[in-house]
């Protein structure tokens, strides 16, 4: 934890935390009485440090009442890099300013204020609590499916997408451009654990990468969180009790085809152990008839077909290509402590506890060039 960021937070202006926590008790007579921050999180990856949780009570309206909001810290990027790259670091901070997550299917957090600084930004937002905080069940991954798909909808029955400049595209190419294969594949587990034949059908899916991208790239379009892996879902209770999907961390944010969302709910969840990888196809199943039926609740009669081919596609070079750098990367003797603090295992564990994913990620590229040949991308 960095010391020193705690102590700076624990001496904020009283009269800023109480402006915003009057937002968030939509009280503006509500007064701090007592309050303590920590760190939100230790399972943080991108940002391990950047999310803190400010609570206490205070007084109101409505009386004594507990509160808590949440901070979110941006550091600014040495070689800011272009706007619509996977990395640029500000996209969330232009996002809390731009009220699109107003009134989706799919809940983002309230955004109460936004500050930005020499070394970066802050932004103050909702504490979003999960009332499904375990591993979740085929139904709750289900139900998040149905709620993207019934997002991602809207923008196929005429809603326009939006076009901000900072919304990122063509996620796979700022992801996969700094990645050396190569070199990945010296790696000994890889050496020890990936077959010959495994080899091979990655070396076929990594060269044909950009007939992937092509593809992608002229699938319908909508707009979308493009991170829902489980740790960024939370489901709660909502009006008349009925229960929402809220997404955290937007930073990946942006335009891309159709089905695609799923790379995450169900590819990157297991990837993260948040799903058994030994039974990431029986999450397919579930995760993408969920994902079809918000898409027609939603209004969308469209061919399923190229929404498999969305998602199919997406994934076979999203993780599918990644998967031996990936690899390489939480497994490595220097990242051991990190990956336990993450995941509870490490090193060989880690990796053989993976593995089933890059041979379903396989198969998904072969089935995404039966689908390409079939409606006619080839």
């Amino acid at each position: 934890m960095n010391k020193s960021l705690l102590e700076q937070l624990k001496s904020i202006d009283p009269a800023i935390l109480t402006e915003i926590v009057q937002q968030d008790q939509n009280d503006a007579s509500f007064q701090i009485t007592n309050w303590i921050v920590r760190r939100l999180s230790d399972k943080g990856i991108a940002n391990p440090d950047g999310l803190w949780l400010f609570s206490g009570q205070g007084t109101g309206a409505r009386g004594i009442r507990p509160w808590s909001v949440v901070l979110k810290i941006l550091s600014r990027q040495k070689d800011e890099l272009p706007l619509q790259h996977l990395w640029h670091w500000k996209r969330e901070f232009s996002l809390a300013q731009s009220g699109l997550t107003a009134n989706l299917p799919v809940k983002a957090p309230r955004f109460y204020g936004w500050e930005e600084m020499p070394e970066g930004a802050r932004i103050w937002m909702e504490h979003v609590e999960d009332s499904h905080p375990r591993k979740w069940t085929l139904d709750e991954y289900a139900f998040a499916a149905y709620q993207l798909g019934k997002w991602n909808s809207t923008y196929l029955t005429g809603t326009p997408l939006p076009n901000e400049a900072w919304l990122t595209r063509q996620h796979y190419r700022s992801w996969l451009a700094g990645l050396n294969t190569e070199e990945a594949w010296e790696f000994s587990l890889n050496r020890k654990h990936i077959s010959k034949e495994a080899r091979t059908r990655h070396t076929v899916l990594w060269d044909k990468r950009e007939t992937f991208f092509s593809v992608l790239e002229n699938l319908p379009q909508v707009f979308s969180h493009f991170d829902s892996q489980r740790r960024n879902l939370l489901i709660r209770k909502g009006k008349y009790q009925h229960n929402e999907l809220i997404a955290i961390d937007w930073q990946q944010c942006g335009i891309g085809a159709i089905g695609t969302e799923l790379n995450w709910l169900i590819g990157l969840s297991s990837l993260l152990l948040e799903w058994a990888p030994s039974k990431v196809i029986t999450l397919d199943k579930a995760a993408f008839q969920g994902y079809v039926q918000g898409l027609q609740e939603g209004g969308w009669f469209g061919n399923i077909e190229s929404v498999r081919l969305g998602y199919v596609a997406m994934l076979a070079v999203f993780v599918g290509c990644a998967f031996p750098s990936v690899a390489t990367f939480w497994c490595s003797p220097e990242n051991q402590g990190f990956t336990s603090q993450i995941f509870g295992i490490a090193g060989e564990e880690f990796f053989l506890e993976t593995l089933p994913v890059l041979h379903y990620e396989l198969d998904c590229g072969d089935e995404a060039q039966i689908l390409m040949k079939k409606l006619g991308f080839s």
